[in-house]
């Protein structure tokens, strides 16, 4: 039987407080208590880690999973400059964090209380949320509030659906309309994007999980949208009738087909074909290369310049072990819940760089999700149809 730990009640505490400061100074733009607050997070995380390390028996199984992952992080070290640039450092521990916690979380097993504890974190941060969205609106990025909803979302969410058993769908149908709210607001398009196909996921698992090969084949062709996404589409103002299109959606929806970020993504993809394999270097950023302010705002496209081609395959590889992970559990409703995140994580990294740098609260809302995942899928307590 695999091993795995219990976080005693008043430690789950201590995390959800600390996970709560941490998310709250990162929608209010509290930068002296942003960096308090991470460092108490990363230190309680680190401890969490280490008992783990020191007192569980390895599988093979589980050396597996991670393997791409940690390559993932190892060719950043090796693509390092140098160890002693403060740049190539942050972002080699930066990802080491979130490997941390994606690690601690596969090996701990949840209870009741603790899922229920942790859904209060969107409770406490909604009305900072929809202050941020009507009333001090120029206070951080509306496309990070939006984020925040949606990843926050997850833990009331992860509560109903796998544990409660009163008013739950009233209870979900709040939720769901709550989240909407400061999504609509932020008038992202890309986390609206992403909110869709997570539901879609959500809406189609019975079929997905009907077969393994299926199951599969829906991993690997959100993988070919999001290269056409990223490669392709950006030429579309090339095509024949991409004028016309484009004046159909305007006149339905006031917005253009592209928005600008796709010739800007054009132009670093040509940078990412110049170096291929390994990429310019681990810290940097699209700025390096083309001297002006852009930003790539794709996390393949920013991976692809650091990295290569390689960094973005050892990334991928890893998502789908994780993928292929959750069809252990199939049946459960919680990974149900969290297999329908994870293809939402993929779709709004075609948006932002958050996953894995730039954006640190929300690259920690969505290994905690991908963590609790695993969790689910490996520590299950039955694999039976519900």
């Amino acid at each position: 039987m695999r091993q795995v730990f219990k976080v005693d009640f008043l430690s789950s505490i201590f995390f959800s407080l600390i996970l709560l400061s941490a998310i709250f100074t990162r929608v209010a733009d509290i930068s002296g208590g942003t960096l308090v607050t991470k460092y108490a997070l990363v230190a309680y995380i680190a401890w969490m880690f280490l008992t783990i390390i020191f007192k569980k028996t390895f599988y093979k199984s589980e050396l597996k999973l991670f393997f791409p992952l940690i390559l993932f992080n190892g060719i950043y070290i090796v693509n390092a400059k140098s160890l002693t640039n403060s740049d190539d450092i942050l972002m080699i521990l930066n990802h080491f964090i979130f490997f941390m916690v994606v690690y601690v979380l596969t090996n701990v097993k949840w209870d009741k209380k603790q899922i229920r504890m942790l859904s209060s974190l969107f409770y406490i941060s909604f009305p900072v949320l929809i202050l941020m969205s009507f009333v001090l609106t120029d206070e951080l990025n509306k496309n990070a509030i939006g984020a925040y909803a949606y990843y926050l979302a997850f833990f009331p969410l992860l509560y109903l659906i796998g544990y409660s058993k009163s008013l739950k769908q009233l209870q979900i149908f709040m939720i769901f309309s709550l989240s909407l709210i400061v999504v609509f607001a932020s008038d992202s398009r890309s986390i609206i994007f992403s909110v869709f196909i997570s539901l879609f996921t959500f809406f189609i698992w019975k079929i997905l999980s009907a077969s393994k090969a299926l199951f599969s084949i829906y991993f690997l062709s959100i993988v070919g949208f999001i290269y056409w996404f990223t490669v392709i589409w950006p030429k579309a103002y090339t095509w024949k009738y991409f004028y016309v299109l484009d004046n159909w959606s305007y006149k339905l929806t006031e917005k253009t087909l592209l928005t600008g970020r796709e010739r800007i993504w054009e132009r670093l993809v040509e940078f990412v074909k110049d170096k291929l394999f390994l990429g310019y270097g681990s810290s940097v950023v699209p700025e390096n290369l083309t001297g002006t302010a852009l930003s790539a705002h794709n996390s393949y496209i920013q991976i692809g310049i650091q990295v290569g081609i390689v960094g973005i395959l050892f990334l991928v590889i890893f998502l789908f072990f994780v993928w292929r992970t959750l069809w252990k559990n199939r049946f459960d409703p919680k990974v149900k819940l969290a297999g329908s995140f994870l293809i939402g994580i993929m779709i709004y990294q075609l948006f932002e760089v958050s996953l894995t740098q730039n954006q640190f609260g929300l690259g920690l809302l969505q290994w905690i999700i991908i963590g609790f995942g695993l969790s689910f899928a490996l520590n299950k307590e039955s694999t039976e149809p519900r």
